[in-house]
């Protein structure tokens, strides 16, 4: 038996490769960008840029080969750009993609396809709702959104291409304490805004998401 969508958070160090990724993989993908496209584009040239920059790295990055086949392959992912925490949930309310194949019930089904979201919990570390409860508030309405559509959901949180050092982007973001409730904004290294009672990103996403094995 089909056991319908599945909600997964994987591992994708730089905005390039995960890029790669969707575009060798075999779902049509919707891809929320949590950043304007300018800051988008940003990211993505300086982490072509650093991988050409790597001797260990492959000589050309597949995203700058110009070939029929990868063009008719970027028609598979299509864009959205959400730079805030109401641009992105008002974007998920009402998120309800054209297309699908008709089930028996006259309902759309999207299985095929994947809603990916880029930097969902690095949007949030400079509001006051980076807390459990501001994430999963946000969680919760992507959980909806791709349930609504009936599309497997994957989280990805990439490093930051302009400064690989910053805490506040990339997977080691999951490991981050927050508070329970909405109030704080975060100081690193000081805890004492929230009295150190918090959760870790990871324990919260895991009330709705699996990690791949990578993690």
């Amino acid at each position: 038996m089909d056991p319908g969508p599945t909600r997964t958070i994987a591992s994708c160090d730089s905005v390039s490769d995960l890029l790669q990724q969707l575009l060798d993989g075999n779902s049509d993908t919707h891809l929320i960008v949590c950043a304007t496209k300018a800051e988008f584009l940003v990211q993505l040239t300086a982490a072509i840029r650093s991988q050409r920059a790597d001797p260990n790295a492959a000589t050309s990055h597949d995203l700058l080969t110009k070939t029929i086949g990868l063009l008719a392959r970027s028609s598979k992912i299509r864009l959205a750009f959400c730079p805030s925490l109401e641009s992105l949930r008002a974007y998920l309310a009402i998120f309800n993609p054209a297309g699908g194949v008709a089930t028996g019930n006259g309902r759309r089904s999207h299985d095929q396809e994947l809603l990916a979201v880029l930097n969902m919990m690095a949007l949030h570390v400079a509001t006051s709702e980076f807390s459990a409860q501001g994430l999963s508030r946000t969680l919760a309405s992507a959980v909806e959104a791709g349930s609504r559509a009936g599309m497997h959901l994957r989280l990805y949180e990439c490093s930051n291409a302009l400064d690989h050092s910053s805490a506040d982007w990339g997977e080691k973001l999951w490991e981050a304490n927050v508070p329970l409730l909405n109030g704080s904004v975060r100081i690193r290294g000081d805890e004492s805004t929230w009295g150190k009672r918090g959760i870790t990103l990871k324990r919260v996403a895991e009330r709705w998401f699996e990690f791949d094995q990578d993690y």
